[in-house]
């Protein structure tokens, strides 16, 4: 409707924008406006503020500021809406709607993201714009450039001159995310343009950080919009020659042209941050990085002077030789614009002195000191947006007109269509859909269906009964499913109303005593955080204890064992579902049996609860007269000690009842239980799959479409599935990985999958995870590397230092020899580098395999212990060997050992086979020679013949072993995608489930799941055992609450006959509603926390393993598919107002309110809200009443009868009066008798 008249939008466009102008003088522009503000001359004039005494000036300034923003907030009313309405369309998931739009107005995308830039930027000035800023003439260079090329950075080293001032936030991923402004100030401080609250003081840096963070936030969720742009505005200490300012401008890409366009806007000079020349020429050429930098600077219309600073990451050497190409590029790529003298400052390159910094800054300072006079009028800039805004208004107008004319033409069809099929009431079909219907819904349908025929409603409703005309079954499943959704969506309103009327007229005064009077409009101004915390408060009241409480001692054990745990439904939320449960699970079993029976004819045998029989029999039963009559005839101390013994034997007769009726500790039978699993059951389906009321063919919820199409599962893991295909050796076990994290995620639904990767992948994984570590292994040294010499510091010790043990000699003489010549004789042909061991034996392990990996050999020599007693490997070195097995640049090891030392056996691979690596680990490639050293061997033929050979062909097999590994890793690289391509094709094919065999699955297939969940569902030992605790007759005297006693005493008849020094006699009673109220509480609270507990063990044995089957439809789990549920719900709050009769809202409503019921602990107080409704009538007939008339003083039993009668009227029980009335008509005796055992003043 606001869009009807385009005329009429362009009126209120410039009505809105020039109301404050009309009043000027004949030829007024729109910067007359601005000057008028200002009290000065036009800007760029010589004199810039009216002059007289600074409070004035004050004063005006606040004034004109005030003036401002009614202006601001006019131009502001027209900008955003427009602007609202373009990112709507610009939206991905309305490509339908744009097209249709595009196509309907010859618009193209391009002018959409065009007309919604430039109103953008509009609107951001006419929001950050400050009249008092646009009275000072100052500078204002904005440092543009691509994202994360460090612009901030170097705004800190100017402002630091050369150093840096740590003013801007650089850290990695967390970049500049709106316009930052910043100014010379004696002290830090900051705030945002739109801000009018003033600057906070405090660390710049600090504050910039946290307000990028949140921004980033709400642009990595396509949360940021035009209503967020805004200008941060910062101050710091540095001095500029000339009033300066700097912005610091968002990495240039699609998403931030918003902000470019508005800094520039206000800029006076473009300060170009780059890179290499070359980089910077492919950022510019189109489709370049840069390129929307070149149409943004193009629409400015007044060209800005560039400055070209590069300062990414380039040498000195590179810029001098190539200033003139810097120059000649810009040229080109920005004709029309002033290019000024490049400038090299990269003040991280080492060649630049700190004096060459300081005179870096100062070159910069003058230039951008000569930077053009921007005059920053919001005005004028939202008059000429106007022209943007009645093209996008035509264009709507057009559009909404054809749209509307398209829907005009189906509705009229429709209706023809339906009034046809409702009108032929002779049809069989026709009387019969009238008929059921009439029964059901309890009225003539006939007359409803000709006052709706006119009405709005009309079509909706007939298209449903036409469609669904021969399926009765499912109109009435239908109706059924809409009503429950009414029903609890009724009783949750309701239970927050009964919330406030009942604990929210204690909370209120409380809450205004505390400061709150704003929270929840249904709370009536109490917060409902407060309204929690007092829950949380009572829960733990007078329940803190330093050791074991006593039950026949402290009334704290009561309070913490039993009257805390109603505490919990003090909160708004527990209370609600409290509520709800205690009446929908009776209301639903009655509304199905009339619906179903009405409509399918099926005989209507509503089922009766068999608990509401036992109760009512139970009701019958108490034994209250023998509980008057021990109270009889008795006074003073006798009588309360007999009222408290009567108490306790109350609370056993509601302990027996509530036992025997199971619902604390059965599921099978538990009406209550069965009932609630039943309703919600049922309800889970509503959430995925419903009726689509046109063509009667089931269809998905908006939630269950939304779930489909954005889950990720068969994309990611096609994607994954194609990177490895492609990936190098090295990238293959990460990609893997992945996979394997997101298919094990995806088979939480699935036991098949879920086994079969548990059983399998891990081994593959960890196998693919250690080929990697050896392909990526690093390895020093050159091609011509010697072997590496591989000695412990104790061995070297005993070869080279004379023993006392040996006499004063060297231990071993003849490896000492070997060692020598190895190490530096004559001998020595080949580079044999020794590695010098570490003090510690234990750590030669890994300083000689890092020592290897260093020097790069690819042979290595192990000299042994001399003194070794055994030809096989000791413990350390089968670890020495398996860890220089993994490396597969060491091809060759050779071990040396004089063998005689323990034995004459001979020492070769063969004998001792224990030493070849090889042939033990899997995986391994090198090649492990013994060579025993006594006797004739020679160091000069063991290097020639052996290791000089091993070194030549070393880099040739190193390079044959990663070959090798690599094959290793492409092999299982290919075995692990057809796994991945199965698994995606069973996941496909599950996604591809239609609602209709949902709805099979649920009524067939999942339904006996439930069933046999139910029937087979084992209630825990702990239930079972959970018995009531009564507190004792004994306990209930000692507690002095209970008994009131009166400060003066009477002398008894006794106490006359026995004389003067005779006790006289206290006079008390017993305060029986007292204590009854607490025995209430402490009976109620132990029925809570049972209940709880049997309810929380059957939603985790039940209810949760459906949710993961109907997870398994969607590929996930149940805690995923909820969680999902969670966000959707989340997501639709935002764009939905969940209130009134729109289908999109009533939707929203219903997704909200079936996410609720679905959680653990909404299930537990539901139903706890069903054992309460069952067993109130027993709490409330047995516990309650009060033996003595107070007034009387006297025992009496017209409470206990009172309370009977009302409480066998809760469990549908024949009500006494009626039993009276009845008897009145067929008996003939007297009134009196008749009354008397009915009357409760008996």
């Amino acid at each position: 409707g606001n869009f009807a008249s385009r005329a009429a939008v362009i009126a209120q466009i410039r009505k809105a924008s020039k109301r404050r102008v009309e009043d000027a003088e004949v030829g007024v522009d729109a910067s007359a406006r601005l000057e008028a503000l200002m009290g000065a001359e036009p800007i760029g004039g010589k004199t810039m503020a009216a002059s007289g005494e600074g409070d004035t000036k004050v004063g005006q300034e606040l004034s004109h500021s005030k003036e401002y923003t009614a202006d601001k907030d006019a131009m502001l009313s027209i900008l955003e809406p427009y602007c609202d309405i373009l990112e709507g369309l610009l939206a991905k998931k309305q490509d339908q709607l744009r097209a249709r739009f595009l196509k309907a107005t010859k618009l193209t995308e391009g002018d959409l993201k065009d007309i919604h830039r430039k109103l953008g930027v509009v609107a951001a000035m006419v929001k950050v714009f400050s009249p008092i800023d646009a009275r000072r003439s100052l500078k204002l260079p904005a440092f543009v450039g691509p994202e994360s090329y460090g612009k901030s950075t170097l705004i800190n080293h100017i402002v630091g001159r050369g150093t840096d001032s740590d003013v801007m936030p650089t850290d990695p991923g967390m970049g500049t995310q709106v316009v930052c402004k910043v100014s010379p100030s004696s002290s830090e401080s900051f705030r945002l343009a739109s801000d009018e609250q003033g600057a906070r003081k405090g660390n710049v840096k600090e504050m910039l950080a946290e307000i990028n963070k949140l921004m980033k936030a709400k642009s990595d969720k396509g949360e940021l919009g035009i209503r967020d742009m805004d200008m941060i505005l910062a101050q710091k200490e540095f001095h500029p020659p000339v009033p300066m300012e700097f912005l610091d401008v968002p990495g240039i890409k699609e998403s931030t042209a918003f902000h470019t366009s508005l800094a520039l806007s206000m800029a006076s000079s473009l300060v170009l941050v780059c890179g290499q020349v070359e980089k910077l020429s492919t950022q510019l050429d189109d489709g370049g990085d840069l390129q929307l930098l070149k149409d943004i600077v193009k629409e400015l219309g007044e060209p800005l002077p560039i400055q070209c600073v590069v300062s990414f990451r380039v040498s000195g050497t590179y810029f001098t030789k190539n200033r003139d190409n810097y120059m000649n590029l810009l040229k080109v790529k920005f004709p029309g614009c002033e290019i000024r003298e490049p400038l090299w400052m990269d003040f991280f390159d080492e060649g630049m002195s700190q004096a060459q910094k300081e005179h870096q800054v100062d070159v910069f300072m003058q230039v951008a000191a000569q930077g053009i006079d921007r005059v920053i009028d919001p005005y004028k800039k939202f008059l000429e947006s106007v022209d943007d805004m009645n093209r996008f208004a035509t264009a709507i107008h057009e559009f909404t007109v054809q749209d509307l004319t398209e829907y005009q033409s189906t509705k009229d069809t429709a209706i023809a269509s339906m009034l046809e099929c409702i009108e032929g009431y002779d049809t069989a079909d026709g009387r019969k859909v009238e008929t059921r219907l009439s029964e059901a819904m309890g009225f003539d349908v006939g007359d409803f269906l000709k006052d709706v025929r006119s009405s709005d409603a009309y079509p909706r409703f007939h298209v449903g009964l036409a469609s669904e005309m021969k399926n009765p079954v499912t109109i009435a499943n239908a109706l059924l499913i809409d009503c429950r959704l009414a029903t609890m969506s009724w009783l949750v309103t309701q239970g927050r109303e009964l919330h406030y009327q009942s604990f929210g007229e204690v909370y209120s005064p409380v809450a205004e005593m505390c400061g709150i009077t704003e929270g929840m409009p249904d709370q009536a101004g109490v917060s409902k955080a407060f309204v929690s915390r007092v829950s949380q408060a009572y829960e733990c009241f007078n329940t803190q204890d330093d050791g074991k409480l006593n039950k026949e001692e402290d009334m704290q054990y009561w309070m913490k064992e039993c009257c805390c745990k109603i505490a919990p439904y003090l909160d708004t939320t527990p209370f609600t579902w409290f509520v709800t449960g205690f009446y929908i699970v009776v209301g639903d079993s009655k509304n199905k049996t009339a619906m179903l029976s009405q409509i399918q004819k099926v005989n209507p045998v509503v089922r009766e609860w068999s608990s509401k029989g036992r109760m009512a029999g139970h009701l019958r039963d108490i034994k209250f007269g023998d509980w008057v009559m021990k109270c009889e005839g008795l006074t003073g101390r006798d009588l309360i000690d007999k009222q408290f013994e009567v108490m306790e034997e109350c609370c056993e007769t509601f302990r027996e009842i509530a036992e025997a009726s199971h619902f604390l500790d059965e599921v099978k039978g538990n009406d209550c239980m069965e009932e609630l699993l039943e309703f919600s059951y049922v309800m889970m389906e509503r959430i995925f799959a419903k009726k689509n009321i046109h063509d009667a063919t089931w269809e998905w919820t908006d939630f269950a479409k939304w779930l489909k199409k954005n889950a990720g599962g068969p994309h990611e893991l096609r994607a994954k599935s194609a990177q490895l295909a492609k990936a190098e050796p090295t990238e293959v076990a990460g990609i893997s990985r992945e996979a394997y994290e997101l298919m094990k995620t995806a088979s939480k639904s699935s036991v098949t999958w879920k086994t079969r990767l548990d059983r399998d992948m891990p081994e593959c994984m960890e196998e693919l995870q250690a080929c990697t570590r050896r392909l990526q292994s690093h390895w020093g040294g050159s091609a011509s590397a010697g072997a590496a010499l591989l000695i412990s510091h104790s061995v070297k010790e005993s070869l080279t230092k004379a023993s006392g043990l040996s006499g004063g000699r060297i231990a071993f003489p003849e490896t000492a020899k070997i060692y020598n010549e190895l190490t530096c004789g004559e001998h020595c042909k080949v580079s044999v580098q020794e590695a010098p061991g570490p003090n510690q034996e234990d750590s030669f392990i890994a300083h000689a395999f890092e020592y290897i990996a260093r020097t790069g050999s690819h042979v290595a020599i192990y000299m042994r212990r001399p003194d070794t007693q055994t030809y096989d490997p000791l413990d350390r070195e089968k670890i020495f060997l398996e860890k220089l097995a993994t490396q597969p640049h060491l091809t060759h090891l050779f071990v040396l050992w004089t063998p005689s030392q323990a034995g004459t056996k001979p020492w070769t691979i063969a004998d001792s086979p224990k030493w070849d690596v090889a042939k033990e680990k899997v995986g391994s490639y090198l090649r492990v020679d013994i060579v025993a050293i006594g006797g004739e061997f020679k160091v000069e033929d063991f290097l020639k013949n052996q290791v000089v050979p091993a070194i030549s062909v070393g880099a040739a097999s190193a390079k044959a072993n990663l070959d090798h590994i690599a094959r290793d890793v492409f092999k299982i690289r290919n075995d692990f995608r057809s796994v991945v391509s199965e698994f995606r094709t069973d996941m496909e094919s599950t996604m591809n489930t239609t609602a209709a065999m949902f709805h099979d699955s649920m009524t067939r297939g999942i339904r006996k799941d439930f069933d046999n969940l139910c029937s087979n569902l084992k209630v825990p030992k702990r239930a079972k055992d959970l018995k009531f605790q009564i507190p004792s007759k004994g306990f209930l005297a000692k507690v002095p609450e209970f008994t009131d006693r009166a400060v003066d005493r009477l002398a008894s008849d006794a106490a006359e006959s026995k004389g003067d020094d005779a006790e006289d006699v206290a006079v008390e009673v017993c305060m029986e509603l007292l204590a009854r109220a607490f025995l209430f509480n402490v009976m109620l609270g132990q029925v809570v926390s049972m209940s709880r507990f049997l309810a929380a063990h059957t939603y985790d044995k039940v209810l949760l393993p459906l949710w993961d089957k109907i997870g398994g439809k969607f590929f996930m789990s149940g805690e995923d598919l909820k969680a999902s549920l969670a966000e959707y719900v989340a997501k639709e709050a935002k764009t939905k107002s969940g209130e009134g009769d729109n289908p999109e809202d009533l939707e929203a409503r219903n997704m909200h309110y079936l996410l609720e019921m679905s959680s653990k602990q909404n299930f537990e107080h539901m139903y706890v809200g069903c054992v309460v409704y069952m067993l109130m009538p027993a709490l409330y007939a047995i516990i309650i009443p009060c033996i003595i008339d107070m007034d009387e003083a006297e025992a009496t039993d017209k409470t206990f009868r009172h309370n009977i009668a009302r409480a066998r009227s809760m469990v549908g029980d024949q009500d006494p009066w009626d039993q009276f009335v009845k008897y009145m008509r067929e008996s003939g005796q007297a009134m009196v008798d008749v009354v008397k055992p009915y009357s409760p003043w008996r």
